[in-house]
Order: structure tokens, then sequence, then C-alpha cells
């Protein structure tokens, strides 16, 4: 699986590219059958989530802390979901904004667990998780193309990340099967505001003149990073936001 958001990034702009250059040529002046001005919907974005390091210092000791945590570290599922109002200018573009609930991070692989001298009683494996938990305001601009029941869409924009909490769960396996969870929870240290430049392209489907379902496979790429350390770390998502939209007007 790709962990590289430069590439995830890439693979979202392939289909943007692609929609507009076969569908913004057949626009011409054919009459928008399905504009609506005004539409508010809810959506749901399973993502796969995780991050990137940096070395702040230049220090050959963060060198090893990278290459330490990049060795144990995987990407986690999170998700996205919120409510959303669209008000549309034109059948061609419209300005979305809203509510989100963000479920973010990254996990670590099973780690064997080794005592001296051996203790029976003590877990023999061990992994963490990591979720960042924010509430996010959207701010992006939508593009349409094509008037039939399917078309093709695309957006742009930003989202503002206030954040919630960030838990810390520890899952520890024993000899006889058994598992135990310890959770801890805080936000001491961690910055409160992250900003996430997003990208999506995907399709709309118009169920009737009022309700449409989209689909857009997404990227989102926090550009602020989550603790003022040596080491500091940027999260990052790609998902497939699923929406459910109604046209009041």
């Amino acid at each position: 699986m790709c962990t590289n958001p430069t590439l995830l990034m890439r693979s979202l702009f392939v289909p943007l590219i692609t929609a507009a250059s076969f569908t913004a040529q057949g626009q011409g002046n054919k009459p928008a059958k399905h504009f609506k001005p005004i539409q508010i919907g809810i959506n749901f974005s399973p993502d796969y989530d995780f991050r990137t390091l940096k070395n702040n210092d230049g220090s050959s000791s963060g060198d090893l802390v990278i290459k330490s945590r990049n060795d144990i570290e995987a990407v986690k599922f999170g998700y996205t979901a919120g409510f959303n109002i669209c008000i549309n200018f034109s059948q061609l573009a419209g300005l979305e904004t809203g509510i989100q609930y963000t479920n973010k991070g990254y996990k670590t692989k099973k780690q064997a667990l080794f005592y001296a001298p051996p203790n029976p009683g003590l877990p023999v494996n061990s992994k963490s998780i990591y979720s960042y938990q924010y509430i996010g305001i959207p701010l992006k601009v939508k593009f349409g193309f094509g008037n039939g029941k399917v078309s093709f869409l695309s957006s742009v924009g930003l989202m503002a990340n206030f954040l919630l909490n960030v838990k810390h769960t520890s899952i520890y396996e024993y000899s006889d099967n058994r598992t135990e969870k310890k959770k801890q929870s805080t936000t001491a240290g961690f910055k409160k505001v992250d900003i996430s430049p997003m990208i999506s392209a995907g399709i709309d489907y118009k169920i009737s003149s009022r309700v449409h379902l989209t689909a857009e496979p997404t990227f989102r790429y926090g550009i602020i990073k989550t603790t003022d350390t040596p080491v500091t770390e940027n999260l990052w998502s790609a998902g497939l936001n699923i929406g459910a939209y109604y046209s009041l007007k």
C-alpha cells in the first residue's frame, strides 16, 4: 500500500483533469436541467490515515527517531463525517461549507515483548493506536461537468480543524490469548488548530431533480505540525467521500 502523500495527491489530479478535458468542451450552451442554487447534505468518508515526519533540528538523533518510527508505525483507518451546505452559482461551480468530525492518526505494528527473567504473567505482544479527533469547518469550491443523470465533479479547498482529543490506545496480548486495552486521552502539548488543504474528484448521480448522491476520492493534508518537538508530524488522509444532497430550491 502506498504511504506517499505526494503520489496520492497526483492520483486525484488525474481524474479531475480527465473529467475537465472530456466534458468541458461539451457544455456549450446546453440548458442546466438540474441546476439548484442551494443544497444541504450529509457525508461519510472512510479514510486511510497516516503522517509525515520532519527532523526540525537536523540532528542525527532526530534521523534515528524518524527511522525507528517509520519501521514500526503504519497506516490506520479513520473516518470523516458531517453536514454540508452548498451554494451553487451556476451548473458549473459552487461553494460548500459545513461542519465535519474527523478521526485520523496512525498505529504501530505488533511488537513482541521480552523480559529478563521471563514472566508468563506479562503480555507477549503489544501495539498502539494514536487517534486525533477534530471538529472541522471546510470551505471548498466545487466544479461540475455534465448535465446528465451521471456527471463528473471535483473540488478544491481548505478545512480548519479544531482539536478535541488525542487518544492513545495500547493493546496487549497474553500467551493465553487474552487481550487488554489501556486508553489515555489528552490535548496537552498538541497544537489545537490544523489547516488541511484538500482536493477531490468523483461523480454525481441524480436520483431526482432534488436528490443527488456523490462519491469523491478525497485527499487532505495537514500543513500545521501537531507538536513543537525536534521531530514533528503532519497528518494526512485519503478516503472515499460519499454524500447525499437535497436541493432546497
